[in-house]
């Protein structure tokens, strides 16, 4: 689903001649690494190799990359397997009723579900109880469409044929990632910091991941390039006379504007304040200088100056941050 020949696109590009049309290949082959971002599962049963999708589940990848990153999941058990059914980990517990100290959202899309082998997603104790636990499926399990957040597919039968043979007590030795995962961080920072709040809490030993803001200068050519190149896709798509169904590339553009616009929105009035502040601390000095001056006998109580804290305060509320009590997939027979 996500192979892209982008050395044949080059090649092409050069036969057809154009500066600009190399320049156009360079950046869609920058974007197609940065939306091609893969997870590997490294077992005791062997690696299993995933692609995984942000564009229809980015909070639920934001927190598996910053969990896996602060090294939550290694050397956790599976403890939880189903002959010909799925495989679940990710419990610090080891027992499914464990979980990270919050809980995030569902997030479903038409285009990715359970009608497919290998498809990696969260478990949970109902709606929007996500947490930590995830699982992987052996087989199509569509009686799990709509209820549990897919976020990923193996890449290759070699990989399914590892799920296939993990048994209970089978450990996560750790998990890798490729592709730009900064930036797909640095989207939900804001919620990553939360997280990490209660993670450094809970779990004190985990190790550190920063993450940057999305308005830092290392992410700007990205970002720019980014949005042009799935905006141009978006166009060319519209224009093709087979059937497409386009909503979710547009939906992605907005999410990714939305988090960029609202993160320099957040930076401009962060740096209006401080001027503001910086302003009346200035007029204050000035207020006393001026006080001092009209008297020939001040004392220290005579003299006021005004400070203020430099730092913003950001609150963000939550839901309830109660443990899973049973964070499973439904595993209902198949109607």
């Amino acid at each position: 689903m996500k192979k892209i020949s982008l050395i044949l696109t080059l090649l092409l590009l050069l036969v057809l001649g154009g500066c600009s049309s190399i320049k156009r290949a360079m950046k869609a082959g920058e974007v197609a690494k940065i939306n091609n971002v893969k997870a590997t599962i490294v077992t005791t049963q062997g690696d299993i190799n995933f692609y995984l999708y942000p564009e229809a589940a980015p909070v639920t990848i934001a927190n598996f990359i910053n969990l896996s990153k602060r090294g939550f999941y290694d050397d956790l058990k599976f403890h939880r397997v189903i002959d010909n059914f799925m495989a679940q980990g990710g419990d610090p517990l080891e027992t499914g009723m464990g979980g990270p100290g919050y809980q995030i959202e569902d997030e479903f899309v038409e285009w990715l579900d359970f009608y497919q082998t290998g498809m990696l997603a969260m478990a949970n104790a109902g709606p929007n109880t996500g947490g930590s636990q995830f699982f992987m499926t052996m087989y199509a399990a569509d009686w799990l469409n709509q209820k549990h957040t897919v976020f990923g597919e193996v890449i290759s039968d070699s990989d399914l044929a590892i799920i296939r043979k993990l048994e209970i007590g089978d450990k996560i030795k750790e998990i890798r990632f490729e592709g730009d995962i900064d930036f797909f961080l640095a989207l939900e920072k804001d919620r990553i910091d939360f997280w990490n709040e209660t993670l450094d809490r809970n779990y004190p030993d985990l190790k550190k991941y920063p993450v940057k803001d999305i308005t830092d200068p290392v992410f700007a050519e990205t970002y720019a390039n980014y949005k042009d190149e799935l905006l141009r896709i978006q166009e060319k798509k519209l224009k093709t006379a087979k059937p497409y169904d386009p909503k979710f590339i547009p939906a992605w553009i907005r999410y990714i504007d939305n988090k960029y616009t609202a993160a320099k929105k957040k930076e401009e009035v962060s740096s209006s304040e401080r001027l503001e502040e910086r302003n009346e601390d200035n007029l204050s000095v000035i207020a006393t200088s001026v006080t001092v001056s009209k008297s020939d006998n001040v004392t220290s109580e005579d003299v006021s100056v005004v400070t203020s804290d430099d730092k913003g305060t950001i609150t963000e509320t939550s839901t309830e941050t109660s443990s899973e009590s049973s964070d499973k997939p439904e595993d209902t027979e198949t109607k």
